[in-house]
């Protein structure tokens, strides 16, 4: 006999013939002093050791042809009392067709019984303990990850890399979303972005490493995702190659970031107010304080040349003073005027538009042209009226910073239910980044979430001339937009 590893286990064998059952036991006691056999000759009394919890086997070994059952059903019924511990299947048929089909109903192994011996035994019994020991341990790793995966407070989406299919989502991702399992794996990972996605990710899939980071923010700036019932928030993704199912895929980790997006919103909305609040106090300050001021000299020094008229080189000297002080009274009252921020809560929205841009001809070598096709007693509601105006501001700045432009002109238009506004300038235009979009700065990032908070869009881009081009669509078709 062979010098074969002490196995230390036990064993129940069901078997109904007691020749095979004396020789199969004679195989194991030679095989080692530690196993320990548990007999029973029918299925039922192999169903009560089975369900007998003062009885813990750690394998079966099953004939297939027993007094009361017999077959695939009697293969089906032992599997499932048998805790998930091997059950190894004793025939006397040499029936390969059945043997395959018994291992693919979950048996371990399939043995003849007339080519058995205490080699073979051996090795089916050790190989199939040591393999549903190893299968355990890969299950519960399945049910570790599952159970961190489902609970995870953050919404996780793992998806397709070639088919771009949604193949599965925690229980958090279903909140968020508001869609159900099954009903995700009806989408694409496309299907909840707003805007293009693709651009995104297609230029990882050449080098897929499991593990790897994969960069979906468009410049660091935060992606726009739909849910079930087409409310947009505010995302921040984290992704990573990922073999799901044995397809190359990608873990994608999503925050919602709407609420720290409006606060920054609101800071600089705050910031922008206050900065208006000290030009407007400034304005004051002139238009009451200086000019007033200036408005007291000119008069004296009329006062002072009616007293010098008969000195005529003094009388000229005076008038020049008069003179200078009416030009810079003018100027210190446009100055005054032009600081003036405008009144959002009071004009209409072509009216502010068209003061907003007189103020930038003034302060800047840009002239800016007012193309409206509004009447200016038409008003819209003060969330658009007040974001329209500031992203028309922000673009103008923009021009007047970075464009090296001479002209720029604004025109706005409804057309039915909504407005559309267009800026361009005859200036540099905007410089791309490396996947051939827009790069954009802070300030263009800030026009962009104006516009989606309104249900709008906005799209950046180069004139035919080159210059600098943006087209803004705002619905305005709802009660809560037009007074």
């Amino acid at each position: 006999m062979q010098n074969l590893p002490v196995l230390h286990t036990n064993i129940l064998l069901i078997e109904d013939n007691p020749g095979d059952m004396l020789l199969i036991e004679d195989y194991l006691s030679e095989l080692s002093s530690e196993i320990t056999v548990t007999e029973a000759a029918s299925y039922s009394e192999a169903k009560a050791y089975l369900e007998s919890h003062d009885r813990n086997f750690d394998l079966v070994l099953l004939d297939l042809k027993l007094p009361d059952l017999a077959g695939e059903d009697l293969i089906t019924a032992v599997l499932s009392l048998s805790r998930q511990n091997p059950v190894i299947v004793l025939t006397g048929y040499s029936d390969m067709e059945f043997s395959k089909k018994s291992l693919s109903l979950g048996v371990s192994d399939y043995l003849v019984k007339d080519d058995l011996d205490q080699v073979s035994l051996w090795k089916s019994i050790t190989y199939s303990i040591e393999r549903n020991e190893a299968s355990q341990k890969i299950k519960e790793s399945e049910q570790r990850y599952r159970y961190l995966f489902e609970n995870n407070p953050v919404s996780i989406l793992i998806w397709d890399l070639e088919t771009r299919a949604i193949e599965d989502s925690n229980r958090e991702a279903e909140q968020q979303y508001g869609f159900t399992k099954s009903q995700f794996r009806e989408l694409i990972i496309d299907d909840i972005q707003k805007g293009e996605f693709a651009p995104h990710i297609s230029e990882h899939e050449g080098e897929f490493k499991e593990g790897m980071n994969v960069d979906l923010q468009d410049n660091g700036r935060p992606q726009i995702h739909k849910k079930q019932n087409g409310d947009t928030f505010f995302a921040d993704l984290n992704a990573h190659f990922f073999t799901y199912q044995g397809k190359p895929s990608v873990l994608l980790m999503i925050t919602d970031i709407t609420d720290k997006v409006e606060m920054q919103e609101q800071l600089l909305e705050s910031t922008i107010r206050a900065e208006e609040a000290e030009r407007n106090r400034i304005a004051l300050e002139l238009h009451d304080g200086i000019v007033q001021q200036m408005v007291a000299c000119g008069m004296f020094a009329q006062t002072l040349a009616k007293k010098v008229e008969d000195n005529d080189e003094l009388s000229a000297e005076v008038g020049r003073l008069y003179d200078l002080l009416i030009k810079t009274t003018i100027e210190t009252r446009d100055i005054s005027h032009n600081l003036k921020s405008a009144e959002l809560e009071q004009m209409s929205l072509p009216t502010l538009l068209q003061q907003l841009l007189h103020q930038l001809t003034k302060m800047s070598s840009i002239q800016f042209s007012f193309n409206n096709h509004l009447d200016y007693e038409s008003d819209y509601g003060a969330k658009v009226r007040t974001n329209i105006y500031r992203s028309v501001q922000e673009l103008c700045n923009n021009i007047i910073k970075h464009s090296n432009a001479t002209s720029a002109v604004l025109t706005i238009e409804k057309v039915g239910p909504c407005l559309y506004l267009s800026i361009t300038d005859d200036g540099d235009g905007f410089s791309y980044s490396g996947n051939g979009s827009v790069a954009k700065g802070l300030g263009l990032n800030n026009v962009e979430r104006r516009m989606i908070r309104l249900g709008g869009t906005c799209d950046f881009g180069n004139s035919q001339g080159g210059g600098f081009q943006v087209n803004l669509v705002v619905p305005v078709n709802s009660k809560t937009d037009v007074n």
